[in-house]
């Protein structure tokens, strides 16, 4: 439980830390823009691109760490689906909004610099796989959602597909595993000014991460839907981690760290672009904000409490 604690404590101190120097003025919302940038553009990347590199052969397949989280989430999707439409806060464009803010984690800013903390740098092939393709697949499976329940609208499948294609081919998180791919390939190695560069960036990926979190929670609020705050929280955070517990258990055949990573991502709660998403379309947006205040702000218990299964060998 000790070495929990010394995990999960710093990580959400230093949320609270980038949340309270920014309730104080001391930072803004652009400061936290530019952080985050620094994270997904830089830190991350670097990070992937070194492990990859050096990495030995791996034990794992892509494809059932997908399968296993990314079936789980599905399985989530259409749940948020069902549910919005008895919650009448989250009953908008046939629960779109819902289905995203209950499947879009904050993998990035919280379960990364979570998993990196307590697992070790050994667990970054996994979460690069997932973080890779993420946020561009629930983009378009949102949008696509959506389109389906509007009457008017020039979406296009195509042009989706398109623009999902785009968000791949410049996603730095995509570019940093697939430069380090090929740098491997290449028996090159590091050169020690090199190798020590990417270091510096890697080790900086998760106290800004969770600083960059802490500015960003500032901005949200617990005002509005109740019943849809809790109703996304309890989807996001019990319903998915569940059905990813079970698929990495009884469906696929992964090494037991790769399951815990997707354990631990299943159980984070929503992210941002959930509620960019929301805004954007002005659909749920007040559901969608309070999910991820408090999602966050349970998240310290739940961590902490699944942290422990994992330690117990009971997950």
């Amino acid at each position: 439980m000790d070495s929990i604690l010394n995990t999960v404590l710093p990580v959400f101190g230093m949320i609270v830390l980038g949340y309270g120097f920014t309730k104080a003025k001391v930072f803004d919302a652009a400061a936290g823009r530019g952080l985050s940038l620094f994270v997904f553009n830089l830190a991350i990347p670097a990070l992937l691109f070194k492990t990859v590199a050096t990495m030995g052969a791996q034990q794992g397949a892509p494809w059932e760490l997908w399968i296993a989280f990314f079936g789980g989430l599905g399985i989530t999707w259409v749940t948020a689906a069902l549910v919005s439409r008895v919650i009448p806060s989250l009953n908008v464009s046939g629960g779109a909004a819902a289905s995203m803010a209950a499947g879009f984690g904050n993998l990035a800013l919280l379960g990364t610099p979570l998993a990196l903390s307590h697992f070790g740098q050994q667990v970054a092939i996994p979460l690069g796989m997932i973080l890779s393709i993420h946020a561009p697949i629930l983009w378009f499976t949102a949008m696509l959602h959506r389109a389906l329940f509007q009457t008017a609208g020039n979406f296009s499948i195509g042009g989706t597909a398109s623009e999902l294609f785009r968000h791949l081919a410049t996603n730095a998180i995509v570019l940093g595993l697939l430069a380090g791919t090929l740098w491997r390939l290449t028996g090159w190695g590091l050169h020690p000014v090199f190798g020590a560069m990417l270091g510096m960036l890697a080790d900086a990926s998760v106290p800004t991460a969770l600083f960059a979190l802490g500015v960003s929670l500032a901005g949200y609020s617990l005002k509005g839907s109740w019943s849809g705050m809790f109703s996304l929280i309890g989807l996001k955070m019990l319903l998915m981690p569940l059905l990813v517990f079970v698929l990495v258990r009884y469906a696929v055949s992964i090494p037991p760290l790769w399951g815990h990573v997707a354990i631990l991502f299943a159980a984070m709660p929503t992210g941002a672009n959930a509620f960019l998403f929301s805004q954007r379309n002005n659909e749920a947006t007040a559901a969608v904000s309070g999910a991820i205040t408090l999602g966050t702000a349970l998240a310290a218990v739940s961590a902490s409490v699944l942290l422990y299964l994992m330690d117990a060998s009971l997950i």
